[in-house]
């Protein structure tokens, strides 16, 4: 009996962690990676240390690349969603290209804060409306 009911809590207990795995079904990793590196490279930014983003530019752009070349989630899987991850993957280039030649700190924060800024665009378009089902903008 004391086995019946340890099996039963822990059957409660593990189920639920299973359902929610799968709802996870709208997460994007390779969305939540690029924002991974865009936080360690933007933050710093904002406090005056360009270090990061000049060491990790190339790696901010290779993650850009492997988002705008993801499979997305069905619900994410439009036009508009599409064309705004192919203009990041583009500007995270040009970053990258930019402090490759030495570009001024000026420019890289120019560029580094339009990066973030198309991020949250991005993030913006990828909302749900959980009552419509439809797309927040």
């Amino acid at each position: 009996m004391r086995y019946m009911m340890i099996a039963a809590v822990f059957l409660c207990m593990t189920v639920p962690a299973f359902a929610q795995k799968g709802a996870k079904s709208t997460e994007w990793k390779e969305k939540e990676t690029f924002h991974e590196v865009m936080a360690k490279t933007f933050h710093p930014m904002e406090e005056g240390n360009l270090t990061p983003i000049k060491t990790r530019a190339s790696e901010l752009s290779d993650k850009a690349i492997a988002w705008a070349d993801a499979k997305p989630p069905k619900q994410f899987d439009k036009p508009e969603i599409k064309e705004l991850l192919g203009k990041l993957k583009t500007e995270s280039k040009a970053l990258t290209d930019l402090i490759a030649a030495k570009g001024s700190d000026d420019d890289i924060k120019k560029s580094l804060t339009a990066l973030h800024e198309r991020f949250h665009e991005i993030s913006g378009a990828c909302k749900v409306d959980t009552k419509t089902g439809k797309h927040k903008h």
